[in-house]
Order: C-alpha cells, then sequence, then structure tokens
C-alpha cells in the first residue's frame, strides 16, 4: 500500500484517503449503533440492555475523533514538507548566486574607494594627477588633528575667560 520509492506527497495523500475511507466507516457504525441502541430502548422500555451497546458507540465516537486527528496531523505533515520544499529551493537559489556575491564585493569595494578618491580629489581643489593618495590620507589626518587641537584650545581659552572673570578686582588703597 505504502512503497518507499514514492514521494512524502503520494503517501501521505494515501494515508490520508484510507484515513477518511476507515473515518466514513466507522461513522456508518456509529450510525448503525445509534439505531439499534434506541430501538433496543424503545423495544424493552430499559437502559440496562443498552449498557454494552452504550460502551461500544463510545469506543466508536473515541474511534472517531482519533481518525479526525491522525487526518488533521497528516495534512499538517503535507504542509510542513510543502514548506521544507520551498524552503530548500530558496536556499539552493541563493547557494547558486553565493560564488557571484563573493566575487563582486571586492569589486564594489574597489568601486567605493576609487569614487571616495575622486570625490575627495575633486573637494580639495587641487589636480587628480598632482596628489599622491599617501598625502591626501596625511593631510586628512592632520586635518582632524587640527580641528582636535583647535577645539581643545578654545574650550581652554573659554575656561580662562571664566576664571579671570570670578577674581575679585583689586581695590585701590
Amino acid at each position: 500500500m505504502f512503497k518507499k520509492n514514492t514521494s512524502m506527497k503520494e503517501r501521505a495523500n494515501a494515508a490520508l484517503a484510507s484515513l477518511q475511507r476507515n473515518a466514513y466507516a466507522m461513522g456508518m457504525l456509529r450510525s448503525r449503533l445509534e439505531s439499534r441502541i434506541k430501538f433496543a430502548f424503545h423495544q424493552k422500555g430499559e437502559a440496562e440492555g443498552c449498557q454494552e451497546l452504550t460502551r461500544v458507540l463510545e469506543l466508536v465516537k473515541n474511534g472517531e475523533m482519533i481518525l479526525h486527528e491522525m487526518s488533521e496531523k497528516i495534512e499538517s505533515a503535507c504542509y510542513l514538507e510543502e514548506f521544507a520544499v520551498i524552503m530548500n529551493s530558496a536556499a539552493s537559489s541563493v547557494q547558486e548566486i553565493k560564488e557571484d556575491l563573493e566575487q563582486m564585493v571586492p569589486a564594489a569595494e574597489a568601486a567605493l574607494e576609487e569614487m571616495h578618491d575622486a570625490i575627495s580629489r575633486a573637494s580639495t581643489g587641487i589636480p587628480a594627477e598632482l596628489i599622491e593618495p599617501g598625502i591626501f590620507a596625511e593631510v586628512t589626518a592632520a586635518m582632524a588633528t587640527g580641528k582636535a587641537d583647535v577645539s581643545t584650545l578654545e574650550a581652554e581659552a573659554a575656561q580662562a575667560r571664566v576664571e579671570k572673570a570670578e577674581e575679585p578686582e583689586p581695590v585701590p588703597a
């Protein structure tokens, strides 16, 4: 019935169809039992004769519930398999372009570096052929240090003005 060389989906569909047939048969059995219990109850007028049939009916109802839960689990497994197939396909797609991306990253970095150099050279006003790349890096570092030194000097001067303002003026004698 369930061959190993068939796909998961085919096996799940076969199992689901079998469960549905069994659930239908269980439903028919429940209907017959319910009819039989009603007939026996009306015929004899007492519930004692129906106890055994009532126990069997409870088993059948529980069996129907179990078959229904099993069907839901198989359906969930089918959805899970579809999810896994989709994710596997997506992962394969990314894997196919991974090497292309790895080769593209250094080229993109080089292009960005060239753009940065071009913008930096254009902003200094000095012709690009006169600027050596090392010199520009040194100038940028010196400017950054100079800005830090200037702001430090400005802060010290402001502090000195505050301290001088706080000193009392000498009173002539």
